[in-house]
């Protein structure tokens, strides 16, 4: 294994276990249990799928209702404590995975003297 190849094995370590990853994978793993959630989410893709449908072969009343009964399953998803903190956890990892991705590229181009 190259040097290369080690460091980034470490990174992708130090990432998995850095605290807000892991909070992510637990919140997500409960939320993926709860198959109440499961099955609103499948019900909402499945009425904007309509939706979008309904509008390529005009049928825009049709693509209004659908796309109305997706908007209130996702208000519904929305306020539930277990979704709101599974975005909570997710926007944590989400941040931390862009300052680790920024740093390196400006370490990169600063090496590479394109910065």
């Amino acid at each position: 294994m190259s040097t290369f190849e080690e460091s980034l094995q470490k990174l992708g370590d130090k990432l998995r276990q850095h605290d807000s990853v892991q909070a992510y994978q637990q919140v997500e793993k409960r939320l993926r249990e709860l198959p109440e959630y499961e099955h609103l989410v499948h019900e909402m893709k499945a009425y904007q799928q309509d939706a979008v449908l309904f509008n390529k072969i005009d049928k825009k009343e049709a693509a209004h209702q659908a796309g109305e009964q997706a908007d209130k399953i996702k208000e519904r998803l929305a306020e539930s404590p277990f979704v709101q903190d599974y975005r909570d956890k997710m926007q944590d990892a989400s941040d931390l995975l862009q300052y680790v991705t920024k740093t390196l590229e400006e370490k990169i181009n600063k090496e590479l003297g394109n910065g």
